[in-house]
């Protein structure tokens, strides 16, 4: 994706993929004058930024802002999923305790550290 854009006054172009260019105009941009100039995009995200353009009634900060914050909303829910799924795994009887399989263990434990920096990461990008 190509995105061309007016911040204050000054042009800047973004480019790389759908969700990068998101972000980083949602981190130069908040709190200024943004003004889309040009869009270079694959019909798919082309239709979904303007979609949810008109949903923000053509503000375009909070719309860059909720499809970044999207990806990462979705990248929660997987993570979710796998810590469901390998609870259900780890446990085990053993002499009448349900106990945790130690290893599966330290990977919730990493998935949950994962879990809090997508949750700061999504603070950042709230607008």
């Amino acid at each position: 994706m190509e995105l061309w854009v007016k911040i204050n006054g000054e042009k800047k172009k973004y480019q790389g993929s759908f969700r990068a260019v998101m972000e980083n105009l949602v981190k130069d941009g908040k709190g200024k004058e943004v003004q889309i100039l040009c869009i270079h995009a694959p019909p798919r995200e082309r239709r979904r930024f303007k979609r949810k353009l008109r949903w923000y009634d053509k503000d375009i900060i909070k719309t860059v802002s909720a499809i970044a914050t999207w990806f990462y909303i979705r990248e929660c829910r997987k993570i979710r999923r796998r810590i469901k799924k390998l609870k259900n795994r780890a446990k085990y009887l053993s002499k009448g305790k349900i106990m945790y399989s130690p290893r599966i263990m330290m990977e919730l434990e990493n998935l949950k550290n994962k879990l809090s920096e997508i949750d700061k990461k999504i603070e950042e990008l709230k607008v």
